[in-house]
């Protein structure tokens, strides 16, 4: 049986994506440290997408530039 997520949970999720990239206010931030002071699944959530972004970070990938998105486009087509 699927678990639901609860709407808190939800919320702090987006904003913990906010503060990962720094664009939670003081506020947001603070609602996320006292959630994530008793709730478990969403702690770990925070860890997990600090750690993520963390290997992402320093994989130092490279990305398409828009003229060879554009060739690879003509090719698949």
């Amino acid at each position: 049986m699927e678990e639901t997520i609860p709407k808190s949970c939800q919320e702090i999720a987006l904003l913990s994506e906010k503060k990962q990239y720094k664009e939670a206010n003081f506020w947001e931030r603070l609602r996320i440290e006292i959630h994530i002071l008793y709730c478990e699944r969403c702690r770990n959530y925070e860890k997990d997408n600090k750690q993520l972004s963390s290997i992402l970070s320093d994989a130092k990938l490279d990305s398409l530039t828009d003229e060879e998105m554009k060739e690879l486009e003509k090719i698949v087509k």
